[in-house]
């Protein structure tokens, strides 16, 4: 049982191996990252439907693989979630600055804007930070072999997404203003 009361909140939540709609429970202010980020080991999920692996929305009825009333999800293989709440950053919003960036996860990507201290490289950004972070205003879209990048029209568009720095598999932030906005999803 829980010490503080929790509202619940609708969450989809991918990993490798299941994409899991249900609720998920956040303490009043706080936001799904502050969830991920807190030390318990599994996140529970009730009036859990578990899908087949993917990032198509809505899944399939011949994809459900099991409901189950309650489900423990290992934060750990958690890639990312859409639902629940964003969560505020700890510092001076004066401090912080956005970022476009595009997190790839095998044969699509989630592209946003992510919240970074002023002036830091993202590298030591994103060897320092928390794993879940929540990426604004974010677009999902299908990677495909015969179509550029800047021609893929997303496939859904989120207010906010929470990734996990230490499962996606690549990121790739937009080039400068100099650069020509055609060879970015950003333009």
């Amino acid at each position: 049982m829980y010490k503080q009361p929790r509202e619940a909140h609708e969450a989809r939540v991918y990993t490798r191996a299941y994409r899991v709609y249900g609720l998920i429970y956040l303490v009043p202010g706080a936001g799904t990252a502050d969830l991920l980020n807190a030390e318990r080991a599994y996140l529970p999920v009730t009036g859990a439907l578990v899908y087949t692996p993917g990032f198509r929305h809505p899944p399939e009825a011949r994809e459900l693989k099991a409901s189950t009333g309650f489900l423990a999800l290992r934060k750990e293989r958690i890639q990312w979630v859409a639902g629940g709440r964003p969560s505020e950053p700890r510092t001076s919003p004066g401090l912080l600055e956005r970022r476009r960036l595009a997190f790839l996860f095998g044969d699509y990507l989630l592209a946003g804007e992510l919240q970074v201290p002023k002036g830091a490289r993202l590298s030591d950004f994103l060897s320092q930070a928390k794993p879940f972070q929540t990426l604004l205003e974010a677009n999902l879209y299908a990677l495909t072999p015969d179509k550029p990048i800047v021609d893929l029209e997303p496939l859904e568009r989120f207010p906010f997404v929470t990734v996990n720095l230490r499962l996606v598999e690549a990121i790739a932030e937009a080039p400068g203003g100099a650069q020509d906005p055609r060879l970015t999803l950003f333009g």
